[in-house]
């Protein structure tokens, strides 16, 4: 598995804060369809394959899926192609083969305490160059997890979802992704329509985001008018529900008074009491705009509460120490921080020993 290493990012990843069902699933017809096979592959915990454009929420239902697992749920691991924030994969795959599986990582479960599920989640695994695909296959083959509690240890069933947003078969056919692999993934295939074919499900979408950000972000925002939604519902949505998701944190931002929705051509158009001559701003600079504000605050709001103990920020934030060096200095923030410094080294300002990637962020 070192080969492995920088090419995988294996992290334990919760899945106690997912959406409602009701929020995941939605309205529409395919939807519905879809949990109704998700019901039966849930307690067979057999491979799945989810396709579906970027952003339409293929993690998420992932998550979903181990979280309807039988038995006492062990953790939901997420491996991710090309990842900078990659030191972890010996980590997992330790715990996937020496019994040291943390049972409480995941969420979710019922029934028999002794049987529980473990869930490899593989990020784009179309993304894979070929002899890590090998890799992957041997390690889904002849890996075997358990837990060891005291004196007996406990077998875990270990369940393999990938996620593309490129056709596999495609892939397969051009000799760029191995066809056994793809047997072995694709024992369930779900497909995840994209957000322009939802569109009755973005007033629930929406007013999900809506409350998420406003009590994360303290915002006095209102709930978003029946103006807003309509103007949502008439977006075709390139970046699916990951653009939804970036459009509300902005509305939580701003509040009613900075915008009132989005056009037919996919702009915004200022309020009134804005400049009416003021050029429009594309609706993807607007989100990234939006992202990159919102992450600068976190980021600050978390350094003030570690007193600008880097290391310690990294971890809250559940990121590399290099990737924050690059934020903080991406966003500006080292001349936010106090004069006053401690012995500690990972509160002083960053210097050349602390050299950043550009490639990293």
């Amino acid at each position: 598995m070192e080969s492995m290493s920088g090419t995988f990012d294996g992290r334990l990843v919760s899945c106690q804060d997912l959406p409602p069902k009701s929020t995941i699933f939605g309205l529409t017809e395919g939807m519905k369809g879809l949990w109704q096979v998700i019901e039966r592959v849930a307690s067979a915990s057999v491979p799945v394959l989810i396709l579906g454009e970027k952003g339409t929420g293929k993690e998420v239902l992932a998550r979903f899926i181990h979280s309807c697992s039988p038995g006492h749920v062990a953790p939901f691991l997420k491996l991710v192609p090309h990842s900078p924030d990659s030191h972890n994969v010996d980590e997992v795959a330790f715990r996937l083969r020496s019994g040291t599986l943390d049972s409480h990582a995941g969420s979710g479960g019922n029934g028999n305490s002794n049987h529980r599920v473990c869930t490899l989640f593989i990020e784009e695994v179309a993304d894979l160059p070929q002899g890590r695909q090998q890799e992957l296959l041997q390690l889904i083959q002849g890996c075997k997890p358990f837990i060891s509690n005291g004196d007996a240890d406990i077998p875990v069933t270990l369940r393999v979802i990938g996620a593309s947003s490129r056709d596999l078969e495609q892939e397969v056919a051009a000799g760029r992704f191995r066809e056994d692999l793809f047997s072995l993934l694709s024992v369930v295939t779900l497909r995840l329509p994209p957000l322009r074919d939802r569109r009755e499900d973005v007033p629930q979408l929406a007013n999900h985001f809506w409350q998420i950000y406003r009590e994360r972000f303290g915002s006095q925002a209102p709930p978003p008018t029946l103006q807003l939604i309509e103007h949502l519902q008439q977006h075709d949505w390139p970046g699916n529900i990951r653009e939804l998701e970036n459009v509300m944190k902005r509305y939580v931002v701003l509040g009613a008074e900075g915008i009132t929705g989005v056009t037919d051509s996919g702009r915004y158009q200022h309020s009134p009491s804005s400049d009416s001559g003021a050029p429009r701003v594309s609706l993807k600079e607007m989100t990234r705009q939006a992202a990159h504000a919102l992450e600068r605050k976190i980021i600050l709001r978390t350094l003030q509460e570690t007193q600008w103990n880097r290391r310690r920020t990294a971890r809250a934030l559940n990121i590399s120490y290099r990737a924050l060096l690059y934020k903080i200095k991406e966003a500006g923030l080292i001349a936010e921080q106090p004069k006053a410094t401690t012995g500690d080294p990972s509160t002083a300002s960053p210097t050349s020993r602390d050299k950043v990637p550009e490639t990293e962020g």
